[in-house]
């Protein structure tokens, strides 16, 4: 039997051209080493050091839309399917860069493999030979359970206008109440 992975997330940050980005960011950790730190990339790949999730409090629709392609119930940026892990720290678009992977799902697992660096614009297939190829496969229902914990998260910070409850919206101070506690 295969040896599973744990997937979990951390609070991080990281600066982009010598600056700090404005928002910490929730960054995967795979067998708790973020998987930045994982990845096995060239040299020529220093841009990984500065990419980060969409999982961000100041993106947090484009957290919840990243959320739903990491668990496949939406299809991923790429045309082949592949999903975005790490983007822009500053806009968030595919088309500055971005490290991709395939998702796959199976009974009782999904696998993160054949990693590499796609753009938004081109239509050049994604550079796996930037990265060594390596595989991480996680138990299902643990991953799905981490993905519906920070879809809620998330869910919690967007706006009233984007939310609905139940087929009420809901009221623009008891979401403003909740971002001051």
């Amino acid at each position: 039997m295969e040896m599973l992975n744990v997937l979990s997330v951390v609070l991080a940050d990281v600066e982009y051209e010598g600056l700090a980005v404005p928002s910490q960011f929730m960054d995967f950790a795979i067998d708790g080493r973020l998987l930045r730190e994982t990845l096995r990339v060239g040299t020529d790949l220093a841009a990984i050091e500065q990419e980060t999730t969409l999982l961000r409090a100041d993106f947090p629709h484009a957290a919840v839309e990243q959320i739903d392609r990491l668990t496949l119930a939406s299809t991923g940026e790429f045309k082949d399917g592949r999903v975005a892990l790490f983007l822009c720290p500053v806009c968030g678009d595919v088309a500055c860069g971005t490290v991709s992977a395939r998702i796959s799902t199976e009974a009782h697992t999904v696998t993160w493999e054949d990693f590499g660096w796609q753009d938004g614009y081109t239509k050049e297939p994604p550079q796996p030979w930037l990265f060594e190829r390596q595989r991480f496969t996680f138990d299902k229902t643990a991953y799905l359970t981490l993905m519906k914990q920070l879809s809620e998260q998330f869910t919690e910070l967007l706006p009233p206008h984007q939310i609905e409850d139940e087929g009420n919206r809901r009221s623009v101070r008891a979401w403003l109440r909740r971002l001051r506690s």
